[in-house]
Parts: C-alpha cells; structure tokens; sequence
C-alpha cells in the first residue's frame, strides 16, 4: 500500500490542489494522503474539486482501454495494456472521494 500511495498519492492530491485554484479557493492544508478542502464550499464546487481526480483518472483508464483495442500489434497492446493497468488503479484510488461526494449530496439540503 504505501508504494502506491508514493505513486499515485501526490498526482491525487495535486488535482485537488487545481481544482480549488481554478474556483478561486486554497487548501486548508496538503500533504501526501490529504487534501483539506474548505468547508464553506457550495456543493457544486465540492462535487468539482472532490471529483476532479476521478474525472481525469477514470478518463484516461478509458481511453487507454480504447487505445489498447485499437493497437495495431502485441507490442503496442502491451504497452496500452500496462498504461490502462496504471489509470485504473488510479481510478480505483478516487472510490473514497466519490463516496464523499455522494455522502455530501445526499445530506444536501434541497433548494427552497
């Protein structure tokens, strides 16, 4: 576990980091394994910057999947084989954050 958390922990969180710049916003704080995001969030830009690693690592496993069934010869599958591999265990690392944004919604008020 803690191999993949020095592969795959700073990219994670980086794209946290991004996400919160682009609304304008900081981290509270950031380290390898966490990114504090501001409670005062509106839930649209929580869903954006707790779902932004998901979006872009569930992307880019689908599209290196697609790439690997288009690949003209075993070499090339390889290769596109091991880098979907990669992405989907990235993915695969964004379930906690999915599993807060639909906490997050679900205890969202409605608007009045």
């Amino acid at each position: 576990m803690e191999n993949f958390l020095r592969i795959f922990g700073w990219p994670h969180e980086l794209l946290h980091v991004l996400a919160l710049l682009l609304i304008g916003r900081r981290p509270e704080s950031v380290n390898r394994t966490h990114v504090d995001i501001p409670a005062d969030l509106s839930t649209r830009q929580y869903v954006f910057v707790a779902g932004l690693p998901a979006l872009i690592f569930g992307g880019a496993a689908l599209i290196s999947f697609i790439a690997f069934l288009e690949a003209p010869d075993i070499a090339h599958s390889v290769l596109r084989l091991v880098i979907t591999g990669i992405f989907s265990i990235a993915a695969f690392g964004t379930m906690g954050d999915i599993a807060l944004i639909i906490e997050r919604i679900m205890t969202d008020k409605p608007p009045t």
